[in-house]
């Protein structure tokens, strides 16, 4: 009986640690999420509804004008569902432990000045979490992008254009 006893207590306690620390983290992936968006003159607010498992979030696109807040993320541009889906990326990212982050044409749907905010967020998010690795990779120009001993900018071959070899498929046979 007191082994159960103990167990149970135990149980109990690290559920309410476990609840305390989940807190923690919904607050402070709020907060990065909405410095974030508040980068680019919006603000926002992440929804977590654990019970049902569901995130929702509220953004709103002039953060003063309260009545550009919309919870439907459809109702929002192509940039402007772009930007938000990133910041939403870094600001989880920030509390993952996870080696590597790639991002794959994050930037497709930004305009110029919506962009470089989302590449000054995401190489700031690299140099603070200098322990890991951050691949960006995009088909856009980054010459303007500020350069530091951290960041390595490998640009590839553009395609080759009007050639056969380029849409191949490989001859693979059936058994």
């Amino acid at each position: 009986k007191q082994n159960v006893d103990a167990m149970i207590a135990d149980s109990r306690s690290r559920r309410k640690r476990w609840r305390e620390f989940r807190g923690y983290l919904v607050e402070t992936t709020n907060i990065s999420f909405d410095q974030m968006l508040n980068k680019k003159g919006s603000a926002g607010q992440l929804d977590f509804d654990h019970e049902n498992q569901t995130l929702n979030l509220i953004v709103q696109k002039d953060n003063s004008n309260e009545m550009s807040q919309t919870k439907d993320v459809k109702a929002l541009s192509g940039g402007e569902r772009s930007f938000t889906t990133l910041a939403l990326l870094l600001a989880l990212g920030e509390s993952l432990e996870t080696p590597f982050r790639v991002m794959d044409e994050f930037d497709v749907f930004l305009d110029p000045v919506a962009r470089k905010i989302a590449l000054d967020n995401m190489v700031s998010a690299a140099k603070s979490l200098e322990h890991r690795q951050f691949i960006f990779i995009t088909p856009q120009d980054l010459s303007n992008l500020t350069t530091d001993p951290m960041l390595k900018i490998i640009r590839m071959k553009p395609p080759a254009r009007n050639s056969t070899a380029a849409q191949q498929t490989l001859p693979f046979q059936s058994p």
